[in-house]
């Protein structure tokens, strides 16, 4: 069976610190955010949540920081991926994605470049959430700095409502990227194993892209 190298060493590693700087800041979270967990759990568990809390916010902030200083055409490389010209088949597959996804991926769905057109849609609004989130925690963690009173209300609130969103978001994301939602089972393997993703299930979800780099060959075609 033949394979593609879909995400490098380098991104998966970068997924792999987000990931982990995510889940526990949404673990740490709410510890803080719900007045009943913090209780149940007493103020020493509060404390190790708090620092917990914040050395992750910085991982959080940090890792996409440096890996744009040490990667920019892989940024470069997103971008495009999210501001390319939408063709036909871009339309098409937003325009059938709803019934695609609440009906287990029973309909046929339009070849795909290497970022579908939905993600953009959906990659854009998270970094601008995770901005949000990131300069209110700051706002939050030297409230005496920005002068305290209304800037650090807004900035709680602020927090608290980007971090519900950006959980019902992340939801979604768990569901698709990890293979939960059948048309991706197996897609998992792509930022959680060795990066690579059957040439089948790269024609079924990324039909332009896939054959692309099946055309190029090299090292990113192999088989197994």
């Amino acid at each position: 069976m033949r394979y593609i190298q879909r995400q490098s060493m380098y991104a998966r590693s970068l997924h792999w610190i987000h990931t982990i700087a995510c889940l526990s800041l949404y673990v740490t979270g709410l510890i803080l955010f719900i007045p009943a967990v913090a209780a149940a759990v007493g103020p020493t568990t509060v404390q190790g949540a708090r620092m917990i809390h914040r050395v992750m916010a910085a991982i959080f902030i940090i890792a996409p920081v440096v890996s744009i200083a040490i990667q920019p055409k892989g940024f470069v490389h997103v971008l495009k991926g999210w501001f390319f010209k939408w063709d036909e088949k871009d339309k098409e597959f937003m325009a059938k994605f709803p019934k695609y996804l609440f009906l287990g991926g029973k309909e046929h769905m339009p070849d795909q470049k290497y970022m579908k057109s939905g993600q953009a849609i959906a990659d854009i609004p998270v970094v601008v959430l995770s901005i949000a989130i990131a300069l209110s925690g700051i706002v939050l963690v030297w409230p005496d700095f920005f002068g305290g009173g209304s800037i650090v209300r807004w900035s709680l609130l602020i927090h608290d409502g980007v971090m519900v969103l950006l959980g019902v978001m992340m939801i979604a994301h768990i569901y698709i990227g990890a293979g939960i939602f059948q048309p991706y089972k197996g897609s998992g393997r792509i930022m959680f194993g060795d990066g690579k993703v059957s040439e089948a299930d790269a024609l079924y979800h990324w039909g332009t892209w896939a054959r692309e780099v099946l055309k190029a060959g090299g090292k990113d075609v192999t088989t197994e």
